[in-house]
């Protein structure tokens, strides 16, 4: 009960921010959302770097499958951010999400795709989701391997495309990354952003 309570007024504080635009949001891809949701009980503490501004965020999960979070950068107002999964997903449906960052809003969906990790994202989106967006991730390995003593991170390959038409840039961005998930809930993403602006986030996960 306390959660809740914790969680609508968060959401009642966030409902003041309308700021957009952050490469270290919900939980996804290297700059797009997906279905996926923390479990409840965990926050983190994510900040990226890329060649115009560096980013934070501090991100929690009170209840089942709602996310709430607010996040800023250098010389930037801060905003709240939030997804909610509708559905989970099942051997035969995709998981279902909505969630706003500032003032864009978005729909998504996520499915597995075969049983050797790889997974797809499809989802449409206002403002800087701008229209339809998508990716998939595969993960080249599922478990963290110690070979002779050396603990290698999971590593996860990221491919995203956003329609960028709405927002009078060019007409759709394509990324492409990497991200590396080390023992004691830190993970890295390395990204190349329309395959000219490097990208470089971090986040640790830990329990409230």
């Amino acid at each position: 009960m306390k959660r809740l309570l914790l969680g609508l007024v968060i959401i009642s504080i966030f409902s003041f921010f309308v700021q957009a635009d952050s490469y270290l949001g919900p939980k996804g891809l290297l700059t797009i959302p997906t279905a996926a949701v923390a479990r409840p009980g965990f926050y983190s503490l994510g900040a990226s770097y890329t060649e115009k501004s560096i980013y934070a965020n501090l991100k929690a999960t009170f209840i089942d499958n709602v996310e709430l979070g607010i996040a800023g950068a250098i010389n930037r107002p801060l905003y709240g951010f939030f997804k909610w999964c509708l559905v989970e997903e099942t051997s035969e449906l995709p998981a279902v999400a909505v969630g706003a960052t500032g003032s864009a809003f978005y729909g998504v969906v996520s499915k597995n795709l075969t049983n050797k990790g790889l997974k797809g994202h499809l989802g449409f989106g206002t403002g800087r989701y701008g229209g339809i967006f998508g990716g998939i991730s595969l993960i080249l390995n599922p478990v963290t391997v110690s070979p002779a003593g050396t603990i290698l991170p999971v590593v996860t390959i990221i491919g995203e495309f956003k329609d960028n038409s709405n927002l009078n840039e060019i007409p759709a961005v394509f990324n492409i990354g990497s991200r590396l998930q080390f023992k004691h809930n830190l993970s890295v993403d390395i990204g190349l952003l329309n395959f000219n602006a490097l990208s470089i986030s971090a986040c640790f996960t830990t329990k409230f």
